[in-house]
């Protein structure tokens, strides 16, 4: 069976695929190798943060389509805000890991606050998806939208279940629904791992006198 590649094309741009059963959760996972080793980005420009807001159902579809000609008209803003989200990805990441961690969702809290004033409520969905409301073309609105959806999974029980990937050079997050996922995925990490190990027993010398 050909094990299923980590990407996705989208609108002709390269995101990852969705595992993380969580929108703050798929931000982190765009970037791989969080112990070090092995590492990747898929946040290669600002249309890549836009559009990933969108499929995630963060940020409606007219509005990431005006985000991205406010980009092309500000490349320096958007660089700038593409720079705050990778921000935004790292201190997600720490908060959903060790909620109990008073700098890790301190620091949250510090990214929530742009998008304080201009945030609304959708009646009938869930309170992750708060969504700004005004100034469509504020190029931070992506990253605002993340952290929304992050403060509110850290003030759920569900928090708890958040879960890191321990794939060489992945770190990738994700909700345990189950409480018996282990890998990101199967077909990626899990697989590997499974050759490894396979491939370390057969090395293995035999003790003398066993056939």
């Amino acid at each position: 069976m050909v094990a299923e590649q980590h990407w996705r094309e989208v609108e002709g741009l390269v995101l990852p695929q969705p595992v993380a059963l969580h929108p703050a959760l798929e931000l982190v996972n765009t970037y791989s190798g969080w112990d070090g080793t092995h590492t990747s980005d898929y946040l290669v420009s600002y249309d890549h943060l836009a559009v990933l807001a969108g499929v995630l159902d963060l940020l409606p579809a007219i509005d990431v389509r005006r985000l991205r000609r406010a980009a092309r008209r500000q490349p320096e803003a958007a660089t700038n805000a593409l720079e705050r989200a990778c921000t935004v990805r790292a201190v997600i990441r720490r908060a959903v890991l060790d909620p109990a961690d008073p700098e890790a969702t301190s620091e949250l809290t510090v990214a929530t606050r742009s998008a304080a004033t201009t945030v609304q409520l959708l009646p009938g969905t869930p309170a992750r998806w708060w969504v700004p409301g005004i100034a469509p073309d504020d190029l931070d609105r992506p990253a605002d939208a993340f952290a929304w959806a992050a403060a509110d999974l850290v003030t759920r029980p569900d928090v708890t279940r958040v879960r890191t990937c321990p794939g060489r050079g992945c770190g990738w997050v994700f909700l345990d629904t189950s409480g018996r996922r282990r890998w990101c995925s199967m077909q990626w990490c899990g697989n590997r791992a499974k050759v490894r190990a396979h491939a370390a027993r057969s090395r293995t010398p035999r003790p003398s006198g066993f056939g």
